[in-house]
């Protein structure tokens, strides 16, 4: 009775994340203003936060660039994000901290509900300003390219729209990847998974190529 009860309430948990509204988040570090979701992986309130800038002179229907800042717990093992709000078929971000305590960012692709292969139509460039770790949490601001556009089956084009909502997905482990230093290591399966609708209209930023150019700057490497 206890474990039936205790499931039911964290599956309740995981889908108020599912429906939770994004909400508007201007970080002076990187002198950007993102959309922000909270995605619960613990029945105890933990999470990781996730947050996507964009430009606002980005049309429908086209490939454009984004800067991702997420918060990370510090008992995570690995992560993951799904711009196209499944496992399977579309670009993901995995990331977890590395040996020497960075994060290690790397592009996956899934063609199945297998592991994720690397995936080179997606690039991750981390930014030093905005990256950063306390005694609870670490923090990582990256830009990514090839993240909003990718080819669906049969040819097709798909695309995160910057106008309104799009869903996407997370996927968290509390087990490190076998070979934490390689952006390419195994990782296990993963223990918590959900899905929300992420609002592209508040992540549209005026300034942001400029603000890109400057981070740029800061870069530390691509994954």
């Amino acid at each position: 009775m206890f474990w039936s009860l205790f499931f039911a309430v964290f599956a309740t948990l995981l889908r108020s994340v599912s429906a939770a509204e994004s909400v508007a988040v201007y970080d002076s570090e990187t002198g950007l203003t993102y959309s922000q979701n909270f995605a619960l992986y613990k029945a105890d309130g933990r999470g990781i936060t996730f947050r996507v800038a964009i430009s606002s002179d980005v049309s429908s229907n086209s490939a454009y660039d984004a800067v991702v800042q997420v918060i990370v717990p510090n008992d995570v093992g690995w992560a993951g994000l799904a711009w196209g709000g499944s496992m399977t078929k579309n670009p993901l971000m995995v990331f977890w901290r590395g040996s020497n305590n960075q994060p290690v960012l790397s592009s996956r692709w899934a063609t199945g509900h297998t592991t994720p292969q690397s995936y080179t139509g997606a690039t991750y460039t981390l930014f030093k300003t905005g990256t950063k770790s306390n005694s609870t949490h670490w923090q990582f601001s990256a830009l990514c390219t090839g993240c909003t556009s990718w080819a669906a089956d049969g040819g097709a084009v798909r695309y995160v729209q910057p106008n309104g909502g799009n869903r996407l997905a997370f996927a968290y482990s509390p087990t490190k990847p076998s070979n934490p230093s390689s952006p390419t290591s195994a990782i296990n399966v993963h223990d918590v998974h959900a899905y929300w609708n992420h609002d592209f209209n508040t992540a549209r930023n005026t300034n942001f190529e400029a603000a890109v150019q400057r981070l740029l700057g800061s870069k530390q490497f691509r994954a």
